[in-house]
């Protein structure tokens, strides 16, 4: 899952990316309104979290803007206007939920685990590949009985797989389902977590991870 997190208080942006990114959760991060927008025209999220009032522009013209684009992302607003009113502006215009400030780490993950249930993907606890499976609440994935854990990477990685058997994901794909804005695009980074995935994965046959040359990677029973 990758979130986009708009925040122009840079210590409370910083404590929410580190609290998410402990949660398997990949994050980007602005801090006003023009680059959030940006970043939220250019790349694919699963969520999008905004404060209200943003320097350049506010987090209801994001809201507006994205509607514009027919982006569908979920948006959900913080915001120290406790007003029942504003509240009911946002939703109308198409926000997921609406939370005040100050709020507790807990209601929020609470809330955005919320929203996500409501997305229509797999909403099942455990994802199966042969004879591979991925629990997606412990984190862990098991094989031939064996209990194998993973990096935070590592898991976003195998859950896109898993989540897409068969399908062939292309570096940028795989950058920006489980990478962040930040990372070095033109690093191996990704050949370097595939090759540790693989070691955990593959250490029987048939192997389960293959390389498509000049395409990408995908999981798969085939060659």
């Amino acid at each position: 899952m990758r979130i986009l997190i708009i925040e122009d208080d840079l210590k409370i942006a910083k404590s929410l990316a580190d609290f998410f990114k402990n949660g398997y959760y990949a994050v980007d991060t602005a801090c006003d309104g023009e680059t959030g927008l940006h970043l939220a025209l250019s790349n694919d999220y699963d969520l999008i979290i905004t404060d209200c009032i943003l320097p350049k522009i506010s987090g209801g013209e994001i809201i507006k803007q994205l509607k514009k684009h027919k982006i569908t992302t979920p948006i959900l607003v913080m915001s120290v206007i406790e007003n029942t009113q504003n509240k009911i502006n946002f939703l109308e215009d198409g926000a997921a939920d609406y939370l005040s400030k100050p709020f507790n780490l807990s209601e929020l993950h609470a809330r955005v685990k919320a929203i996500l249930r409501r997305l229509p993907k797999n909403n099942h606890s455990k994802l199966f590949f042969a004879d591979l499976t991925l629990d997606l609440l412990s984190h862990e994935a098991i094989r031939d009985g064996k209990s194998i854990y993973l990096t935070t990477k590592e898991f976003l990685m195998l859950r896109l797989f898993m989540e897409f058997p068969n399908f062939t994901h292309s570096r940028q794909i795989i950058i920006e389902k489980v990478w962040d804005e930040a990372s070095n695009h033109f690093s191996n980074i990704i050949e370097a977590h595939i090759l540790h995935l693989r070691h955990k994965i593959d250490f029987k046959k048939p192997f389960l991870i293959k390389t498509v040359p000049g395409r990408g990677y995908k999981l798969s029973l085939g060659d």
